[in-house]
């Protein structure tokens, strides 16, 4: 009879520290800073006029990415109307001409960069966040 009460009583305590996607776990907008590691990419996505198809004549927007080694999570910032999102496993990189120049001969490559991140509100936003590089 004490051992379902035991169980129930675990599971409660249990429920109560599962981590959400706004926990102090998940990692903040900016200005924090963060650094995140994954394999460094470039991808190409159609920009201009529509965002549908380079072929049919949209501008190419082509851009460094990282695929995550780990799923991170964002907490929502609703006063800078940043969203939260749960599981981001790729982001794309806001880089200068030098920093590109720097990750060039990486890309396929594992790599860890630190910088900012914040959610993607534009076209030309190719992932839900992004992070602006500044090492």
């Amino acid at each position: 009879m004490h051992i379902p009460l035991l169980l129930l009583v675990s599971l409660a305590s249990l429920a109560s520290s599962a981590v959400s996607p706004a926990s102090a776990a998940c990692l903040q907008y900016e200005p924090a800073k963060v650094t995140l590691t994954g394999k460094l990419h470039r991808q190409t996505f159609p920009g201009t006029p529509n965002f549908e198809s380079v072929k049919d004549g949209d501008a190419a927007e082509t851009g460094f990415y990282l695929t995550l080694a780990q799923p991170i999570c964002t907490q929502e910032d609703p006063g800078r109307d940043q969203a939260g999102f749960a599981v981001v496993k790729e982001v794309q990189l806001v880089l200068d001409q030098a920093l590109y120049d720097q990750l060039r001969p990486h890309l396929g490559q594992q790599v860890s960069v630190s910088g900012q991140l914040f959610a993607g509100f534009t076209g030309h936003h190719h992932t839900d966040v992004l992070l602006t590089v500044d090492k």
